[in-house]
């Protein structure tokens, strides 16, 4: 990956961190199902919209019963898929990393840093399933080795720099510059 701390817009890395800080305090000490802050942030923060009601229920519902399990990327994928007929790899991560904040987050401006591709609509559902699952495997790999480089590490540096001691876990200040970065 090809990173220019000049393309990063400091001034978002720093709202949206603002808003992932707030979201984490709430999932730990509130009942998702019900709460209507926590809902609006989370919406907001991962820019969830215009879905239908049965999917906000599942969502808010999976993740307050799996808050405080182990869950994977997988099971979560399945999850969806079972409950609506379709997968929803975004979402399932943002579950996933917010359960684990050292997880990473399916997105587009992740999958477009990392030059990944969505796998195609028109696979077999099995060997879309598969290919999603080690897609994200290849972001988890990804980030596994990118963390190792003196790159990451200048990154890590500079978020630390710009934003201080957030005590968040260096795959989401990479997350977040990611999420903020013109490439």
């Amino acid at each position: 990956m090809d990173y220019d701390s000049t393309d990063t817009n400091w001034e978002k890395v720093g709202t949206g961190l603002q808003k992932y800080l707030s979201i984490m305090k709430l999932v730990k000490n509130t009942n998702i199902r019900t709460n209507a802050e926590f809902q609006k942030r989370f919406n907001g923060f991962y820019r969830i919209r215009q879905r239908p009601r049965l999917f906000y229920d599942l969502l808010y519902e999976y993740l307050e019963a799996n808050k405080n399990r182990t869950v994977s990327f997988e099971q979560t994928l399945n999850f969806f898929y079972q409950k609506l007929g379709r997968f929803e790899p975004s979402f399932s991560s943002k579950i996933v990393a917010t359960i684990n904040p050292n997880y990473p987050v399916w997105d587009s401006a992740v999958l477009r840093n990392l030059n990944l591709k969505i796998p195609g609509y028109n696979l077999d559902k099995k060997i879309r399933f598969t290919k999603i699952v080690k897609t994200y495997d290849n972001i988890m790999g990804w980030y596994s080795d990118f963390l190792k480089t003196k790159q990451a590490q200048d990154m890590i540096w500079l978020f630390d720099n710009n934003m201080g001691d957030t005590n968040i876990t260096d795959i989401k200040k990479i997350d977040l510059i990611l999420w903020q970065t013109r490439v």
